[in-house]
């Protein structure tokens, strides 16, 4: 079959030759795409017979979201112009709807998918970014916070050994202080009797003389 110059005559054709295109599975759209030899996305000629069926050139078998029967109607035979080569105009104007149908599939397909996915992508690397960021500042406060720690217990433990200290020689100081006369008496226990004899008599000799009485006139 020769095939002419807009989509619409060759679905057109392919139906007059062929008779009506079924398929039991809901995919006489795919059927009839195939047989046609259309080049475009699947979106695009799903839309063009749409827009025939619509416009009282194909009757479709449609149930929910599957087609299964495509046929020509009664209404879809071309009137010839005697005496004229040029297309119909009903042609012309399915060129235009092919066109757009192909153009929107595509802008669809470009700003739906590619984007989404994108912007997801995008959003996702932001979030891990922030999330990453937050993570290494609370590890520098962690690890300022045990440094401040340990500097603390140092200090802390410094100062009890300060303290101890202190308290010690405190007890040490008031000890010596109170108990002056016990520590020379346990120093004269010591001594033997000829000892005690001698330091009596250097006691003796270091205290002061009585004054000696005056003379009765």
């Amino acid at each position: 079959m020769t095939r002419d110059q807009t989509v619409r005559r060759r679905i057109v054709g392919y139906l007059k030759e062929h008779g009506p295109v079924r398929d039991a599975s809901g995919r006489a759209t795919a059927v009839l795409k195939d047989g046609v030899g259309y080049e475009g996305s699947d979106t695009g000629f799903t839309q063009l017979v749409s827009a025939m069926a619509k416009s009282g050139s194909l009757l479709r078998e449609v149930r929910g979201k599957r087609t299964y029967r495509i046929s020509l109607s009664p209404n879809s035979q071309p009137r010839s112009i005697p005496g004229s080569a040029r297309e119909d105009p009903g042609d012309a104007l399915m060129d235009y709807d092919e066109l757009a149908a192909a153009l929107l599939a595509r802008v669809t397909r470009i700003l739906s998918t590619p984007s989404d996915a994108s912007e997801g992508a995008s959003w996702a690397r932001r979030r891990l970014e922030q999330l990453e960021t937050r993570n290494t500042a609370l590890q520098r406060d962690v690890a300022r916070a045990k440094a401040e720690l340990e500097t603390a217990v140092i200090e802390r433990d410094s100062l009890r050994g300060q303290l101890e200290a202190a308290q010690h020689n405190l007890a040490l100081l008031t000890e010596r202080l109170g108990e002056p006369r016990h520590l020379q008496g346990r120093a004269a226990e010591r001594l033997g009797s000829d000892e005690r004899t001698l330091l009596n008599q250097l006691r003796g000799r270091h205290r002061p003389s009585a004054p000696s009485p005056e003379p009765v006139s």
